[in-house]
């Protein structure tokens, strides 16, 4: 199993996304690297996923919502975002690490994991985040 830890940028290579469809590569954060269960099911890894931004009108439309957290270009440790890019915090998607393709590109500066994590506490306590339990 590889290891990967809370904070670390991971690009998952074919997994079910959260409208039910197949989709190739995309990036999460790891905000849990705990195993557990949830409905009966193993879990070794809890991730919310990043999406970048098209252009600036999409920009100030989805930071509207509160559950949208914006990723600066710098916010990475080891190296930089290419574009614009934000957490969607009212989902996250529970992964098997030995059932799924995935590889490391970098982690999340501290300051930002903080946030991402306040973020998704307060999601949690107002009933607005969404468990994707699919890929496991």
């Amino acid at each position: 199993m590889k290891m990967c830890k809370l904070g670390d940028i991971i690009v998952v290579n074919n997994y079910i996304g959260d409208d039910n469809k197949q989709i190739n590569q995309h990036s999460f954060i790891v905000v849990s690297d705990e195993k557990g269960t949830i409905a009966g099911l193993e879990y070794s890894m809890v991730t919310s996923v990043i999406s970048s931004f098209k252009n600036d009108e999409q920009r100030q439309k989805k930071l509207k919502h509160e559950e949208n957290m914006e990723l600066p270009l710098n916010s990475m440790n080891e190296k930089n975002f290419k574009k614009l890019s934000y957490v969607k915090a009212d989902k996250v998607f529970y992964f098997n690490k030995n059932k799924i393709d995935y590889y490391i590109i970098a982690s999340l500066k501290d300051e930002y994991l903080d946030e991402l994590l306040k973020l998704i506490l307060k999601l949690a306590s107002k009933g607005k985040l969404s468990q994707i339990i699919d890929n496991l």
